[in-house]
């Protein structure tokens, strides 16, 4: 009886602690978006170009982004999206499903 207790206690200690890593995991991917959308704006400014939509090869060649981990991929491996509108950039991580245009995308801006 002792060990049915203590398994389904650690169970439950498990499912909470993927549950927080999880959500740490979505916050990491939604602030990492937002950086790469500011050095959107950046390389506008500095290439005085709004009309051209920059990829993170561009960003990173002309400085607009640091490299680092979360640069080329986001947390789940996949390549980052960006999409330019007008005088502004969405950034989208494909999210946990690692496929485009589902439910669990991270966008900056939220949509």
């Amino acid at each position: 009886m002792a060990v049915a207790i203590i398994a389904m206690i650690s169970a439950g200690i498990t499912v909470a602690v993927i549950n927080i890593a999880v959500g740490e995991k979505r916050r990491l991917t939604e602030s990492s978006a937002e950086t790469i959308r500011a050095a959107v704006k950046i390389w506008w400014a500095a290439n005085n170009d709004v009309g051209t939509c920059p990829t993170i090869g561009m960003l990173l060649a002309d400085g607009a982004i640091d490299r680092g981990k979360m640069t080329k991929s986001d947390p789940w491996g996949q390549p980052w999206k960006i999409q330019c509108d007008a005088n502004d950039a969405t950034v989208i991580s494909r999210g946990p499903d690692k496929q485009l245009d589902t439910e669990d995308d991270i966008r900056a801006p939220p949509s």
